[in-house]
């Protein structure tokens, strides 16, 4: 289990952060695009398995989910409108998943052992399975959660239409603020009423300089961007238990 987290982080990071607006329009141009972002997802898987870099099979299974995960991509580009649904958007998240379970449980590299303690920060952080497991539902609340609204508006609301910026980063700084607090627990679920009232304030003082829609106001988006929010933390809060 213990590298399966790192490689399911490896995964996140790769798969959202690092895929940065070039990356994600360049992709959708064919499979010379999907290249540099299955590259990047590549770095990430062998950046969160640094302690075992020395060890033949860990770089057989990384080669292979690198390619899998471009073949993955191409594959789901060549759908045209498809690609854009939030059933092949749940797909391909789940097979992304899937493959690195596969990859660790049915080979040997599930028994890998943490790297020995040696007084180094560095090395403490990475052993800590509460550190990884809190960054990867950070993550998955927040740069997924864009997505996962966006792919969910597209099949269920008629249409995700163009975002705004300012709209986007307020999405992800409200869901991390929730996704936090529940990782925090105790007296610092008060911080969520008060994220009620933040949203109208802050689009009364910014929606001329930013061009905000009456969208950031809706309530569909305000729920769904919650929902994400809320069973992301709630499942954080039963996983760390």
């Amino acid at each position: 289990m213990f590298i399966f987290i790192r490689l399911l982080l490896g995964h996140f990071v790769g798969d959202f952060p690092l895929q940065f607006d070039r990356i994600y329009r360049l992709k959708h141009k064919g499979i010379t695009g999907v290249i540099p972002h299955a590259v990047l997802v590549s770095l990430s898987f062998i950046l969160f398995s640094w302690p075992y870099l020395t060890r033949p099979g860990i770089w057989i299974a990384l080669i292979l989910l690198g390619l899998t995960h471009l073949y993955q991509d191409s594959f789901k580009l060549g759908f045209s409108r498809l690609k854009y649904s939030f059933y092949t958007y749940l797909l391909d998240q789940i097979s992304h998943i899937a493959l690195i379970a596969v990859f660790v449980f049915l080979t040997g590299i599930k028994n890998l052992p943490p790297p020995p303690e040696n007084g180094s920060l560095f090395v403490t952080l990475y052993n800590s399975d509460t550190l990884m497991i809190f960054v990867i539902a950070m993550i998955f609340a927040t740069y997924n959660g864009f997505f996962l609204m966006r792919s969910f508006k597209n099949t269920f609301l008629g249409g995700a239409g163009k975002y705004n910026i300012f709209d986007k980063w307020y999405g992800i700084f409200e869901r991390a603020i929730i996704v936090y607090v529940f990782f925090l627990g105790g007296f610092f679920f008060f911080l969520i009423p008060a994220l009620c009232c933040l949203r109208p304030a802050v689009f009364r003082l910014f929606h001329g300089k930013f061009d905000l829609e009456k969208d950031f106001l809706s309530i569909p988006d305000i729920l769904l961007n919650w929902a994400i929010a809320f069973i992301t933390g709630f499942a954080l809060h039963l996983i760390l238990q």
